[in-house]
């Protein structure tokens, strides 16, 4: 596939280059096909011609017969050379345009969570379904028809000559003007358009995400704001809509002037060779057919000019997520067999120049599990997050198994580590496909296990068919803590080296949390283990505790054993989640 690195714009397009040479045999199978339809289109005109003649010079019904049969012929064969190119452009538009959005997927799911700060759903959803499937219809429909066309340019003022010169040197400074008005008009609107699309995408992310929050919204008298913030975007939407379609109409209107005069001049000239040098009647005819015929191929790529524009500013928008470099580049090493230790050296970072680790410094053996405890926002979540490399440190190492994490690919290390975090995500499918992701190296046996072992047991039960019972959107609901029990279950089934729990019971009743502590409990032992407490009672399953403060480990001690004489309860001793 075609680098994801693009630096100038011969790159960019050598990016789609690439993804069509992918399909090099269908390509050169639509080159061979659009100059044979051409060709159909221009020989057309001949034979009207010497059909005319022939009739105004009295030659037999049979030769009449012959040229009528000739153009029902072509015009057959036009028809399937037209189907054909179509179905073959079709064909390699959507195989190539497929590729782009499985890369550019690809790409954007390697991102790190700020990212998605910048970019919200909506705005991705409109770029890797919209502007790609824009893409597609360049590949399929506008870069063969401009195609087509050209060479139909070219081809008419070649026959044009061939019929009389005086013909050729008329129209072809005319095509010329055209062709050259075209070309210095082409582009200028693609800022513009590029500005449109923008505005577009981050009003379908804002809707998403008020759409997405509309309780919240409703429950704190935020309803008034969004809506007036929501008329605000459209406002703007319209105004950036409006000086884009200024820019695009320029074209289209010097196209009409243009071409009205290419007609008024094929018939004067009509004329005067039929006066003046005894030019047949059919000689008149093809003239004036062939500057109808110039008339279409450059009134076809007028109307197609608005769409080109839109396309090229969708190409900028595509290659701008793809050039949002990775947060994560893959080191390709893999990490040694064992448990592994944990290691943090010296570790700062920052998120958009705001500290929020500072000179970090921590070893975790392996198959020790400590407990992390601190006031929100002291870095808690961005420790285990650069264990799992959604982050990598702007100084320091971060290590495991004595390696660092940088020098590893980021698939083989996320395979040893589970990272499970109080944000939880039920896809559209099946009760199956929601613990396994659709990986199929586990039995039934394994998941139904899985699901009992979190306390999902009645709830499984009451499913009317089990695994395959469609859950989340448009399926069976989940309460949250049902959808917290769900997403542990799904690490239950990696038997990881390395637990990351962002304290995954904290949506959970006091009931349900003591059932699911149990089975944490069992699920980390013997494991290197980072579990994040927000509770007192999560301390009673580590080994250790570590207290982060404000970016900064103020101690990593042992867990204190509730039997050791003192009447302060852990969490005094402890900030276990004080704001």
């Amino acid at each position: 596939m075609a680098s994801h690195e693009p630096r100038t714009a011969a790159t960019n397009w050598a990016r789609y280059v690439a993804y069509v040479g992918g399909h090099r045999r269908w390509f050169l199978l639509l080159a061979a096909l659009i100059p044979l339809d051409v060709g159909t289109q221009l020989v057309a005109p001949q034979v009207v011609r010497r059909f005319i003649d022939a009739a105004v010079g009295g030659r037999s019904q049979a030769e009449l017969a012959g040229y009528a049969m000739v153009f029902v012929v072509l015009a057959v064969v036009r028809q399937v050379l037209s189907t054909g190119t179509g179905w073959v452009s079709g064909r390699v538009a959507w195989r190539t345009t497929n590729e782009v959005r499985h890369d550019l997927l690809a790409h954007v799911l390697r991102q790190g969570p700020t990212f998605f700060l910048r970019h919200p759903p909506g705005e991705l959803v409109d770029r890797m379904d919209g502007d790609v499937t824009r893409l597609a219809k360049l590949m399929s429909e506008l870069v063969l028809d401009i195609a087509v066309q050209l060479l139909m340019i070219i081809g008419i003022v070649v026959a044009l000559f061939l019929l009389d010169w005086r013909y050729g040197a008329l129209f072809t400074p005319l095509a010329l003007v055209m062709l050259l008005l075209l070309r210095r008009l082409l582009g200028r609107a693609v800022p513009l358009i590029a500005d449109r699309q923008r505005a577009e995408a981050g009003l379908l992310g804002y809707l998403e995400e008020n759409l997405t929050g509309r309780e919240d919204l409703n429950a704190n008298g935020g309803t008034t704001h969004a809506l007036q913030t929501a008329w605000e975007r459209i406002t703007h939407h319209y105004r950036l809509a409006r000086r884009a379609a200024r820019a695009t109409v320029t074209w289209p209107a010097a196209v009409q002037a243009l071409t009205a005069v290419n007609l008024c001049a094929a018939l004067a000239t009509g004329v005067w060779l039929s006066q003046n040098r005894g030019a047949s009647v059919g000689t008149v005819f093809a003239g004036l057919s062939y500057a109808i015929l110039l008339r279409m191929p450059l009134v076809s790529i007028t109307s197609r000019f608005q769409d080109v524009e839109n396309v090229l500013g969708s190409v900028r928008r595509i290659e701008e997520l793809f050039g949002e470099a990775h947060i994560v580049p893959d080191g390709g090493g893999v990490l040694p067999p064992g448990r592994g230790a944990v290691s943090f050296t010296g570790v700062n970072f920052a998120y958009d120049d705001r500290p929020v680790l500072s000179d970090v410094s921590f070893t975790i053996p392996a198959g020790r599990r400590v407990a992390l405890v601190g006031r929100s926002g002291g870095g808690k979540s961005t420790i285990l997050r650069m264990l799992f490399r959604q982050y990598d440190p702007q100084a320091g190492t971060v290590s495991v198994g004595g390696v660092d994490v940088r020098q590893l690919d980021v698939d083989a290390l996320r395979s040893r580590i589970t990272l499970v975090t109080q944000d939880v995500h039920v896809i559209a499918g099946t009760l199956r496909d929601n613990l396994t992701f659709y990986d199929d190296r586990w039995s039934d046996e394994q998941l139904r296990r899985s699901v009992e072992e979190v306390g999902l047991d009645t709830w499984y039960a009451a499913l009317p068919d089990g695994l395959d019972t469609r859950i989340g959107p448009g399926g069976a609901g989940l309460s949250a803590g049902e959808e917290q029990l769900l997403a542990l279950a799904r690490a239950l089934l990696t038997d990881p080296d390395i637990v990351l729990l962002d304290e995954p019971s904290a949506r959970l009743d006091p009931h349900a949390e003591r059932r699911l502590r149990r089975t944490m409990e069992r699920f980390i032992e013997g494991r290197t283990a980072l579990v994040i407490a927000h509770r007192p009672e999560t301390l009673t399953i580590v080994d250790d505790v570590m207290v982060v403060e404000e970016g900064r480990v103020v101690s990593l001690t042992p867990r204190p054993d509730p039997t050791d004489g003192t009447d302060e309860p852990a969490d005094q001793r402890f900030p276990v989640g004080r704001s």
